[in-house]
C-alpha cells in the first residue's frame, strides 16, 4: 500500500487477506472509507481518512474479516453493519485513550510466543 503506514496483508483465521488503498471504495452516500471482499481475500481502504479514521477503518474491515472467518454472518443477518461499526468505534476509542494499551498487548503476544518455543 502507497502512502500507509501499514502492512500489505493481514492473517485473519486460516487466510492472508492483501490490504490495498482503492480510492474507488469511498462513497459519499454511505460514508464508506473501507471494504472487506471475502472471495477476493481482500481489504480495501481509501487514502481519504486522516490517521485515526483510518485506523478505524482497518479495525472495521478486520472485523468483518472475523465476522465471515467464524460464520456469524447468517447469526448477525442484517445487523452486522451496525455490530461491527459500533465495536470498530469502541475498539478504536479503547486505543486512542489508553496509548500503553497496544505495548502491553503486544509484550504479552510476544511472551507466549517464547513459551511457545519453549515446549
Amino acid at each position: 500500500i502507497q502512502n500507509l503506514d501499514i502492512k500489505n496483508k493481514i492473517k485473519i483465521g486460516y487466510r492472508n487477506y492483501a490490504i490495498e488503498k482503492n480510492d474507488r471504495v469511498w462513497n459519499k452516500q454511505t460514508d464508506s472509507y473501507g471494504q472487506f471482499l471475502s472471495k477476493e481475500g481482500i481489504i480495501c481502504l481509501s487514502s481519504e481518512e486522516d490517521s485515526i479514521s483510518q485506523a478505524n477503518t482497518l479495525i472495521h474491515e478486520i472485523l468483518h474479516g472475523i465476522v465471515y472467518q467464524w460464520g456469524l454472518e447468517s447469526q448477525l443477518d442484517d445487523k452486522e453493519e451496525q455490530i461491527v461499526n459500533t465495536m470498530a468505534n469502541g475498539i478504536t476509542t479503547v486505543i486512542r485513550d489508553n496509548p500503553w494499551l497496544l505495548s502491553f498487548i503486544k509484550n504479552k503476544v510476544e511472551e507466549e510466543k517464547k513459551n511457545d518455543e519453549k515446549k
